[in-house]
């Protein structure tokens, strides 16, 4: 056995109980021996150990079979029949090259996942979603912003027939499934002059937005044949997909793992604060003027409604939350303004 000894703290299976030993070792064998009477506190085979693996500034301990392990009181002290694998995980965490690799690929990584491999699973998952799913997650959300961002509206009877005979008008010209897409008005200090979709086709139109179009009937058309766009193109239930699924990666990631069922069933009721991407928003503006030229309308309409709605915001003496809600997560109004005005049918 060798006479040299490494100092340290046994603990004993199954207990709080401890006492402080030597360690000594050979090919073979590990022997404990007691500090101060030099008795034999344990004697076992080196194959019966385990070596925790060993991180800089942290002591390399032993694990007994029997339940008890051995902690040295050097923290740089490493077992001489340490494993070479062990001896590889050591030696890599302490490599600067590779821990500056690491600061940067990993952020790279995450962006990856979050901005490219998140969006693509979430198109994929959308064909997954079946129609009962869909209802009860535009059912929810409505009911959750209905509580909280809406009221009962206040235009009058006649205004509200007028649009909807021009909403089931444009829906049979489209062949578009009136059980599907459903129009409905309401009164919002929150959303004010704005229109929104939800997954399961239902169209939230606020007065606010009637009364700054009502001298233009059809760039009213065009700003509802854009929310159409965004259920053909099921960027509601895209969005929360994305949404779910960048919170269970980020969960994993932290070892946060106790709210996942919760943000999985409930979602859908995120659209109170979440905004279609970009991208989305180009895809709602190119369905809306397509279909306004097939409907026998005009380009221009749809460039109309954005010119409305930038002149309504240019008016604000102070910019109000719900107008920067509206457009700051739009492209820019003249971006598609020129858009609507220079768009070619292909």
């Amino acid at each position: 056995m060798s006479k040299h000894y490494i100092k340290g703290c046994y603990y004993y299976p199954n207990s709080s109980q401890h006492q402080q030993c030597f360690a000594a070792s050979n090919k073979s064998q590990i022997q404990l021996v007691d500090s101060q009477q030099r008795n034999t506190l344990l004697s076992v085979l080196i194959t019966e150990c385990q070596i925790e693996s060993p991180l800089p500034g942290v002591a390399s301990e032993l694990n007994f079979a029997g339940g008890g392990r051995f902690v040295p009181e050097d923290i740089n002290h490493r077992w001489a029949f340490t494993h070479t694998k062990t001896g590889m995980s050591e030696r890599l965490e302490k490599s600067k090259p590779l821990i500056l690799a690491s600061v940067i690929l990993i952020p790279l990584l995450l962006w990856f996942i979050l901005y490219r491999g998140i969006p693509a699973i979430a198109v994929y998952s959308v064909s997954l979603a079946s129609p009962a799913t869909v209802e009860a997650m535009g059912n929810q959300s409505l009911k959750v912003i209905e509580k909280v961002a809406l009221a009962p509206s206040q235009l009058p009877d006649e205004t509200q027939n007028n649009i909807q005979q021009q909403w089931q008008q444009m829906l049979d010209e489209l062949n578009l499934d009136s059980t599907i897409f459903r129009l409905s008005f309401y009164q919002s200090d929150y959303f004010a002059a704005n229109a929104f979709a939800l997954p399961h086709g239902r169209v939230i139109v606020t007065d606010e937005l009637v009364t700054l179009l009502k001298d233009k009937p059809d760039a009213l058309r065009a700003i509802l044949l854009h929310e159409i766009g965004h259920v053909e193109y099921q960027h509601g239930i895209r969005l929360a997909a994305q949404a779910t699924a960048s919170t269970i990666v980020l969960a994993v990631i932290f070892g946060d793992l106790e709210g996942i069922t919760e943000v999985v069933l409930g979602s859908s009721s995120s659209f109170l604060q979440q905004a279609f991407s970009r991208d989305m928003e180009r895809e709602a503006d190119k369905y809306a003027i397509e279909k306004l030229i097939a409907l026998g309308y005009s380009n221009n309409d749809f460039a109309d409604a954005i010119q409305a709605l930038q002149n309504k915001l240019d008016e604000q003496a102070q910019l109000d939350d719900s107008w920067f809600k509206y457009l700051s997560t739009h492209p820019s109004s003249q971006e598609r303004i020129d858009f609507a005005r220079q768009y070619t049918p292909q």
